[in-house]
């Protein structure tokens, strides 16, 4: 699989490519997008875990539910999970001294796929499968909800997007469930129906956790309403997990993400480098959490920005889990899937995040020692050069008659 990598990552590229050409001639259907978005999924879906080792760790927490294991109990080299050490999952997932911080909704579907496990003596592949179609259909969810609130070629940005389709239908990443619920919530916040944007929010922060920074911003449309019935989901959904070593646990894990783990993140490679330059020492533990700290530091500026300058429910969410990455030492592809679904339902394409999510593709060069700094620059260099140019022309545009 390694080998045939470089092809991928140009195979994607002209793809990219090719879908810009097509939103540019606007002339296709949105009947013809979506199908094409259905057929290209499907042709994906067959897809092994080639690229990334995640869906064994979704998996293995899933196995943990079966076994009557919370998920979030031990880490998986832990002695008491010895009579697992000898599968399949536990040799092939990452990182095997770190607590899971995959949230209770993701928990559930990994038990659900779970199900599957070791169907007929066939191992880990049925319940591969049985995942990555469960997040094709969430997905395939998502797209609707996209096709309802955006154009036919502004959908296409997103139904033929080689990252979408990599990312979801190919490696089965759990950002496939993270979309469908962002747009709901942004849907919800359009019909002015603030329990269900609130429950939208809760269910996608219960996937993943970011989510949750957008709770706020439902907070001064909706009022309270906008809180209880997400807050309740919340509630429900983390019952049966809780314990009281589950927040020290996942928040060991996500400090450990923090200090330790760097991959295409653009802005804290330039500061470090930068600071490297500057003082000759290496700032790699200091920076993550003082970007970290940054990011969170900002959050009050994004909320009262968003309420002064009445930013629609979607263009705040882009700017919240946008800063949440550009803040990030680390950035997997995948990471950008619902960036650009939000990127893509503007008045006009977020042209900067649709680049940057194509070029990290290239980063999974690095796993072959392919020109994995040159995908880095190329792709935050150019997200830059494009929102600068984005915002000359905002500003010409707005001083000329």
């Amino acid at each position: 699989m390694e080998a045939t990598w470089p092809l991928l990552v140009g195979t994607c590229f002209v793809a990219g490519a090719g879908v810009v050409l097509l939103w540019h001639r606007d002339a296709l259907s949105m009947t013809t997008v979506l199908g094409g978005g259905v057929v290209l999924r499907l042709a994906f879906l067959p897809l092994l875990p080639g690229l990334t080792d995640d869906a064994f760790r979704y998996l293995w927490d899933g196995v943990l539910h079966w076994d009557g294991v919370n998920p979030y109990r031990y880490v998986p080299a832990d002695p008491a999970l010895q009579r697992l050490h000898d599968t399949a999952l536990f040799e092939r997932m990452n990182s095997p001294d770190y607590y899971s911080i995959y949230p209770p909704l993701s928990q559930l579907v990994f038990a659900a796929g779970a199900l599957w496990y070791d169907v007929g003596g066939a191992g880990w592949l049925p319940a591969y499968y049985a995942l990555k179609a469960l997040l094709l259909g969430a997905e395939l969810a998502g797209l609707g909800l996209l096709a309802r609130m955006g154009e036919a070629r502004t959908v296409l940005l997103y139904a033929w997007n080689p990252l979408v389709l990599l990312e979801t239908a190919g490696q089965g990443h759990t950002e496939a469930l993270v979309v469908p619920l962002l747009m709901l919530a942004v849907w919800a916040v359009r019909e002015r129906r603030g329990g269900l944007a609130s429950v939208a929010v809760a269910a996608a922060g219960a996937v993943k956790l970011y989510p949750l920074l957008l709770g706020p911003l439902l907070l001064r449309r909706f009022g309270w309403r906008a809180v209880w019935p997400g807050a309740l989901l919340g509630a429900l959904l983390g019952a049966p997990y809780a314990a009281a070593y589950v927040l020290p646990h996942v928040a060991a894990s996500v400090d450990l993400f923090a200090r330790l783990f760097e991959f295409n993140a653009g802005p804290y490679y330039l500061a470090k480098h930068g600071l490297w330059l500057a003082t000759g020492s290496d700032w790699s533990k200091t920076l993550g959490p003082l970007f970290r700290g940054v990011f969170l530091a900002g959050l009050p500026v994004l909320y009262v920005m968003e309420a002064r300058w009445d930013w629609s429910f979607r263009r705040a969410s882009l700017w919240g889990v946008g800063g949440l990455f550009v803040l990030s030492t680390t950035v997997h592809p995948w990471y950008l899937v619902p960036v650009v679904a939000l990127a893509v339902l503007g008045e006009r394409p977020n042209w900067p995040w649709l680049w940057l999510g194509l070029c990290s593709v290239g980063t999974y060069l690095f796993y072959v020692d392919g020109p994995y700094w040159a995908w880095i620059g190329l792709g935050w260099g150019g997200a830059a050069l494009l929102a600068g140019g984005q915002a000359w022309r905002r500003d010409y545009s707005e001083e000329c008659p």
